[in-house]
């Protein structure tokens, strides 16, 4: 069956035999979703590399081409917070094979370290798309503006692979952890650190000043006009993150 047999099969159930009502309930229903699904995904793999000039020479990455690039190597992530900024963490951060950063990260090398390899960002905002890094996932829960967010803010030539729609949102796609088990919106870290901790092929999975912004806030100067969103829930995140720690410094919260 190839890919226009399955768009024409999904877009209509064929005759409507249910009573009035029970159309939730007609197995039909969930096939066609399925279908839907299958559909979706089969067009995503088959893709190729991004061929929109928009993008530059990004290449897309899926699930398990971002998980065998950063299998086997150590990895920090770094938070965006007032112990980060005030610290002289930098050499230490930049000796880990992976830097991976966040949104509105700034960059002080002495307290930050200079290298960020995955940039990790929220759809609904533009901040640091232009930093050179090797690879970047763009989050976001809503497929549609997740989409519309690439086309308009991804800067061409600015990354070398680009998180592919199997990347878009871990914790609900990837680790089909669903509102009933987690309500609040995960949030970019969180997504991230959940990503690396379920694919566990990384030694050394170590995040740095993590104090979940009991420190306030260390981003770029326009981020900084910015409230910290109440929409997540930091101590829910907090309280997972120190139940899977295998060690805990002042600054630093081992998973691996």
């Amino acid at each position: 069956m190839g890919l226009h047999d399955l768009d024409s099969r999904v877009t209509a159930p064929g005759p409507d035999t249910a009573a009035p009502g029970d159309e939730a309930d007609d197995p039909r229903t969930a096939l066609n979703t399925l279908l839907a699904h299958y559909a979706d995904l089969a067009r995503s793999r088959r893709r190729g590399p991004v061929a929109d000039p928009v993008f530059g020479d990004t290449t897309w990455i899926s699930l398990g081409e971002f998980r065998n690039r950063i299998a086997g190597r150590s990895v920090c992530l770094v938070a965006n917070s007032g112990q980060v900024g005030s610290g002289s963490l930098g050499a230490e951060i930049d000796a880990y094979d992976l830097v991976v950063r966040f949104n509105s990260y700034r960059i002080d090398p002495a307290a930050t370290g200079a290298r960020t390899d995955i940039h990790v960002t929220i759809h609904k905002h533009a901040l640091n798309w232009d930093q050179r890094v090797d690879t970047r996932l763009v989050f976001g829960g809503d497929v549609g503006a997740w989409r519309s967010s690439l086309r308009n803010r991804l800067v061409p030539g600015a990354q070398k692979h680009l998180g592919d729609d199997s990347l878009r949102w871990p914790l609900r796609e990837v680790g089909k952890v669903g509102p009933q088990e987690w309500p609040a919106i995960p949030t970019t870290g969180f997504n991230t650190l959940f990503l690396l901790d379920f694919l566990d092929v990384n030694p050394v999975i170590d995040l740095i000043g993590f104090d979940f912004y009991e420190s306030g806030a260390y981003r770029t100067s326009e981020a900084m006009r910015m409230p910290v969103t109440s929409v997540h829930e930091y101590a829910d995140e907090k309280t997972w993150v120190l139940d899977r720690a295998t060690k805990v410094t002042g600054h630093k919260i081992s998973l691996r």
